[in-house]
């Protein structure tokens, strides 16, 4: 456990120094602010949209990052082949990719910090106080990223950084859609279609569940146990994603 630490530390260090991850981050952080732009709205229609759009920012920027910090740790290490000197030390394959989701998890919840810390600023300068949903909105987020970064290494563990890309965005669009896509099924009545689409529901996380800035734009408090309920939801998934991505590295030659 203390080589993944340390590995995860210095992951998150060299996360920090990458270009990719400052500038999505500065560019979130500007977008965030930017919401004021919303002006020519009544004072009550300002806040929701606010809140709204700065929710779906942080949620679709933290994705980005997640996706990007978890990729780029991984694949820089293959590209470079300093894979091979770390794996010739007394390093266990597990302890390397969990000190790599370490590490992309620790700068993740740094930037989703500070696109809080902005979104949070705005609330107050609109309505003096913060509610408490609005809490519990970015820790779902958090908690979305977790799966998010755990499935990118388990693509990344096995895939080019082009297809990595492409398959967990198209996983991250599919995971927000996968409740409306079994409506339509239900809809069809074409029981092949259902059965199918049923799987690909239970496989595909949803990551729909962990959104829940519609309520909290209206003011609709989430409860407790909604909150443990889809954190352990997520859990289970990066506990998966984390075993497949072991299971790819195994058979990696480095």
């Amino acid at each position: 456990m203390v080589k993944a630490l340390i590995i995860g530390l210095n992951t998150f260090r060299e996360t920090l120094r990458l270009k990719s991850y400052q500038i999505i981050l500065i560019f979130a952080l500007l977008l965030l602010g930017s919401s004021q732009l919303f002006s020519f709205l009544t004072p009550e229609e300002q806040l929701k949209m606010i809140k709204d759009v700065s929710l779906s920012g942080i949620e679709i920027f933290a994705a980005l990052l997640a996706i990007f910090t978890a990729m780029t740790s991984l694949r820089n290490e293959f590209e470079t082949n300093t894979i091979s000197t770390l794996l010739s030390k007394p390093l266990r394959r597990s302890e390397f990719i969990l000190g790599k989701f370490i590490g992309s998890v620790l700068a993740i919840t740094l930037s989703v910090i500070l696109m809080a810390a902005v979104f949070s600023t705005l609330i107050l300068i609109k309505q003096h106080s913060l509610e408490a949903g609005l809490f519990s909105a970015t820790f779902l987020i958090w908690a979305e990223m977790l799966v998010i970064v755990a499935l990118t290494l388990a693509v990344a563990a096995f895939a080019s950084t082009a297809f990595t890309l492409i398959f967990v965005l198209f996983l991250f669009l599919t995971g927000h859609l996968t409740g409306y896509g079994l409506e339509l099924a239900q809809q069809a009545k074409n029981p092949l279609l259902q059965a199918l689409t049923k799987i690909f529901y239970k496989v595909i996380p949803n990551f729909e569940n962990f959104a829940i800035r519609d309520e909290i734009a209206v003011g609709v408090s989430v409860s407790l146990s909604y909150l443990l309920k889809t954190f352990g939801y997520g859990l289970i998934y990066t506990f998966i994603a984390l075993l497949l991505c072991l299971y790819f590295f195994q058979f990696r030659e480095v």
